[in-house]
C-alpha cells in the first residue's frame, strides 16, 4: 500500500512539474515596420512644396535570443530632405506621427513625437519619444522602447539616419492548461480510492 501511494505521489509531482516548468522559447523574433512619410515640416506655406520632409522606410528583420534579454533593432532607415521652407519658417516646430509595428504576427500602432529646428544654414529633425509598446505571447513578452535620434541637414539636400529601438524580451511562466490539471486531479483521486479499497479489504 505504501509503495502504491508513494508511486502515485511521485507521478502526480512529475505531472505538476511538467505543467508549470516554463516552455523554452525557440522561435525567432521577427519585426516588421510599416514605414512613414512626413512632408512640409516647418514649412510656412511659402517655401518649396513638400520640404522639409522625413521618410522612414519600412523594414523587416529577425533576431534570435535564447531566454530573456535585450537587443537593438532597426525600425526605419531615415531620409531627411531639406530645402527652402519659407522666409518665416525659422524656429522649432513640433509634430507627431505613427506607423504600424508587427512582432511575430501581432500588430500594434507605434505613436511617436518629434520636432524640427529650422535654421539659416542647418535644419535638424528630432525624433524625441514614443510610448513603450508591450507584445504578450504565450511564453514570453516583448517591450519596445524607441531610442531618440537626430538627423542634421546642412543646406539643401538629402541626409540619412536610422531610427532604432531597444527590444526587451522576458520569458513568462505559462499557466497550466485545464486539461493537465484535470488529469492530475483524476490521478490523485484514483490513488486515494485504491488506498481506501485496500484498507477496507484488510479490515474485512
Amino acid at each position: 500500500m505504501r509503495l502504491l501511494m508513494k508511486t502515485g505521489l511521485v507521478l502526480a509531482a512529475l505531472v505538476l512539474l511538467t505543467a508549470t516548468v516554463p516552455a523554452v522559447r525557440a522561435d525567432p523574433i521577427t519585426l516588421n515596420t510599416g514605414g512613414f512619410s512626413l512632408t512640409n515640416l516647418g514649412n510656412d506655406g511659402t517655401g518649396t512644396p513638400g520640404l522639409d520632409s522625413l521618410v522612414g522606410a519600412a523594414t523587416s528583420n529577425t533576431h534570435n535570443l535564447n531566454g530573456s534579454g535585450s537587443f537593438l533593432a532597426l525600425l526605419n532607415p531615415l531620409t531627411f530632405t531639406t530645402g527652402f521652407t519659407g522666409a518665416n519658417s525659422g524656429g522649432n516646430h513640433p509634430f507627431t506621427f505613427s506607423q504600424l509595428l508587427t512582432i511575430n504576427g501581432q500588430t500594434q500602432v507605434l505613436n511617436l513625437a518629434g520636432s524640427i529646428d529650422i535654421g539659416h544654414l542647418v535644419d535638424t529633425v528630432h525624433i524625441l519619444s514614443a510610448a513603450p509598446l508591450t507584445f504578450t505571447f504565450n511564453t514570453f513578452s516583448v517591450v519596445v522602447n524607441v531610442i531618440p535620434t537626430d538627423v542634421e541637414g546642412w543646406g539643401p539636400g538629402m541626409f540619412c539616419g536610422n531610427l532604432k529601438a531597444r527590444i526587451s524580451v522576458k520569458d513568462c511562466n505559462p499557466v497550466p492548461e485545464p486539461a493537465t490539471l484535470t488529469l492530475l486531479g483524476i490521478g490523485l483521486a484514483g490513488v486515494a480510492a485504491k488506498v481506501r479499497q485496500r484498507r477496507r479489504a484488510r479490515r474485512a
